[in-house]
């Protein structure tokens, strides 16, 4: 009866909340981004921490790096980063790039990006803000390239937000896209958790609802009067924090320093959505293809600690010359692969 208890506990958390806490619909920006001092916890190399090359990421980052720059064809040419975040790709890509221009919908993240960018001293990237599911604020046939990093399926309307990109896209320009698609949680993540912290005293709680076969996330966002550790030691159980230890009586025990309750609803397209969506509004070719990223991993794996090339110059001819390839190699749509789409 214990265990009916518990797993009956779990499945009501999301009413529970929406009965009791009266959830306030937001935006992305709103439920997140717009208190965020970092979306990267400051780890990013280049921009936040100098490049190692001992570290699998860093090399993967190079990798996402050069797979932005030659899908979008983008070297001397002008580029759109749509969601820069802390100033990714934007800021890595901007000193092989004639101009790049940061559009978000979160003014925080347009302030950190610009700082980002004065200090490192990069004058051709700029950041702009705009209002989500707007027109957004350029001409027609604007820019050469798009790149958008995990940032359509943030926006209130995925689809309008590609037809925006492909009306300032020129002809025969290039849009890239990182996505995340929802079929990597299958089997048990479909609700999950994740504790941001805000300040010494505050974290927000957010709890995930995934429909994966709808391809839609609901976040419910618990702003707590709390610090991230106090919060992390309540909910820790045998040194694992999960969605399974946030119970309505936990809830009804923090209820006290709850100081604000959002509801953020993202939709998350699948590849095979994404290919429908960017053939119907009108894209020439698409292409779903293998990632820089991925071709910087298995570069590395190829090396071992004594052998693997030191000096940021070498590893970066390694990694162009295996992204060239990556990148013209079609991938199984079911893989939820980066995708190329020309205008």
């Amino acid at each position: 009866m214990a265990m009916e208890k518990q797993y009956d506990l779990e499945v009501n958390v999301f009413n529970w909340i929406e009965e009791k806490l009266s959830p306030k619909l937001c935006t992305s920006e709103e439920f997140i981004y717009n208190e965020m001092e970092s979306q990267s916890d400051f780890s990013l190399p280049i921009i936040y921490q100098p490049f190692d090359s001992t570290k699998t990421f860093h090399w993967t980052d190079r990798g996402a790096l050069f797979d932005f720059l030659y899908s979008t064809y983008g070297e001397g040419k002008k580029l759109l980063d749509f969601g820069p975040g802390d100033g990714w790709p934007s800021l890595i890509v901007a000193p092989y790039a004639k101009e790049v221009i940061g559009l978000d919908a979160s003014l925080k993240r347009v302030d950190i990006c610009t700082q980002n960018a004065e200090r490192m001293g990069i004058k051709n990237a700029r950041f702009i803000n705009y209002e989500a599911d707007t027109k957004m604020p350029f001409e027609d046939n604007t820019f050469d390239g798009i790149m958008a990093a995990s940032s359509i399926e943030q926006t209130p309307n995925p689809k309008k937000t590609i037809e925006e990109l492909y009306r300032i896209l020129k002809p025969g320009g290039r849009l890239r896209i990182h996505y995340e698609a929802l079929n990597a949680y299958k089997n048990g993540q479909e609700n999950d958790l994740w504790i941001a912290e805000l300040d010494d005293r505050s974290c927000k709680l957010i709890l995930f609802d995934r429909n994966i076969e709808d391809e839609y996330v609901l976040q419910y966002g618990l702003t707590i009067e709390m610090s991230e550790e106090e919060l992390t030691k309540i909910l820790s159980l045998d040194n694992d924090v999960s969605f399974k230890q946030v119970t309505i009586p936990f809830l009804e025990e923090i209820e006290s320093k709850i100081v604000n309750v959002q509801v953020c609803k993202t939709i998350h397209p699948s590849g095979k959505t994404f290919v429908s969506w960017l053939k119907e509004i009108g894209f020439k070719e698409i292409l779903p293809s293998y990632s820089g990223r991925f071709a910087a991993f298995k570069l590395f794996e190829q090396f071992t600690d004594e052998e693997r090339p030191k000096d940021l110059d070498s590893i970066d001819e390694l990694i162009k010359r295996a992204t060239k390839v990556a990148i013209e190699l079609k991938a199984p749509i079911d893989m939820d692969p980066m995708i190329t789409a020309i205008k």
